[in-house]
């Protein structure tokens, strides 16, 4: 079995300019959610993390490394189906 690396999101975030990007899922998941405590808004954000973390380490697995291009351009990617699947909720809901 191949070690585990912990991604660094926050810094992977910040240097391919998706910060701002994922902040702003973050918000919309929180206003679709509706009414939640400290800590179940906190609970939302990290496991939003945990799945773009997966989704990033699932994709440099699969292609054996990663670019900071690669990096943007697979996060952007999970951003946006994050935000489509919030549309359709809204859109069914």
């Amino acid at each position: 079995m191949g070690s585990t690396v912990r991604l660094d999101l926050p810094r992977i975030l910040e240097v391919t300019g998706e910060l701002q990007h994922f902040l702003e899922l973050g918000t919309a998941r929180l206003e679709t959610e509706g009414q939640l405590s400290e800590e179940e808004s906190e609970a939302l954000i990290f496991s939003l993390a945990d799945e773009l973390e997966d989704h990033l380490r699932t994709m440099r697995e699969w292609k054996g490394s990663a670019s900071i291009s690669d990096l943007q351009k697979w996060t952007r990617a999970w951003i946006n189906e994050q935000e489509e699947d919030l549309r359709r909720g809204e859109d069914t809901g």
